[in-house]
């Protein structure tokens, strides 16, 4: 994926939202589109679901997707605008199979999200490791929009 500016906006909007939407395809061809926890690792966003369900379905159906987000959001109420960043992302979904790449990826993302509480990350991970299923998003295309 080329740098450039618009990319890298994406890039930290990506980084800054506290949740992405994941939209895929499902089997029937029909849309469809959830909410993930991400954790964006260099140019590649990993996330955690159940071993079973709609979600999976559809990317193991087809693995082509897109991940909208926006990071900082403000409305500015007396002028009628708002202040932002956003991404949208595309690229290509697949199940982590490896569990040392599982491991590290549930890790980032216990970093991500849980960062006030890491003296428990090994097990907790270790706990839910036989009942999570870990995907990651090589990145191919992100372009992002500042308004501030």
């Amino acid at each position: 994926m080329k740098r450039d500016e618009n990319n890298t906006l994406g890039l930290e909007a990506l980084n800054a939202s506290p949740y992405q939407v994941l939209a895929m395809t499902d089997g029937a061809g029909l849309p469809y589109c959830v909410p993930i926890n991400g954790v964006l690792v260099g140019q590649t966003v990993y996330f955690h679901s159940r071993l079973a369900g709609e979600k999976l379905d559809c990317l193991r159906a087809r693995p082509q997707v897109c991940l909208a987000a926006v990071g900082d959001q403000r409305v500015v109420q007396e002028a009628y605008e708002t202040l932002f960043t956003s991404a949208v992302a595309r690229g290509r979904a697949a199940e982590v199979t490896d569990p040392a790449e599982m491991r590290e990826a549930l890790r980032a993302i216990c970093r991500r999200y849980a960062p006030d509480a890491p003296d428990r990350v090994e097990e907790v991970i270790e706990t839910h490791l036989s009942r999570t299923s870990v995907w990651r998003i090589e990145l191919e295309t992100v372009s992002g929009r500042k308004k501030r």
